[in-house]
């Protein structure tokens, strides 16, 4: 039985690749041009910590249902609003920066290391 289960394995992540690159991928990439300018040009008409949250969660939420992954958060009722938490994501996947926006509700800042501030895109 699991060489059965393994053989589906396979086959299933063989058939993944062709989605991953060719509707996926370019999916991911103009989803995250379209809500970073979003957030960029909102940011000088509202709050932009506010903006920066909402479009945050919506890009990860679209994003993240268009992956096969499923999210399920326990303890989130156990979040005080007005405490701050320190989130630690290993990045282990592509998904945590997803699950971290999307289903987790906090508005959060990001902790990186200083030479990051030179790549484009990132600092």
């Amino acid at each position: 039985m699991l060489r059965k289960e393994e053989t589906m394995r396979k086959m299933l992540r063989v058939m993944y690749q062709p989605y991953k690159w060719l509707i996926f991928g370019p999916y991911l990439a103009i989803s995250t041009i379209f809500f970073g300018s979003l957030t960029i040009l909102m940011a000088f008409l509202t709050n932009p910590r506010t903006t920066s949250f909402v479009c945050g969660t919506i890009w990860a939420r679209l994003n993240g249902c268009l992956t096969p992954m499923l999210v399920n958060v326990k303890g989130r009722e156990n979040v005080v609003k007005t405490q701050s938490y320190v989130i630690v994501a290993n990045h282990q996947s592509q998904y945590d920066v997803f699950v971290v926006y999307g289903w987790l509700g906090i508005d959060f800042k990001w902790v990186m290391k200083q030479e990051l501030r030179k790549v484009p895109g990132i600092g």
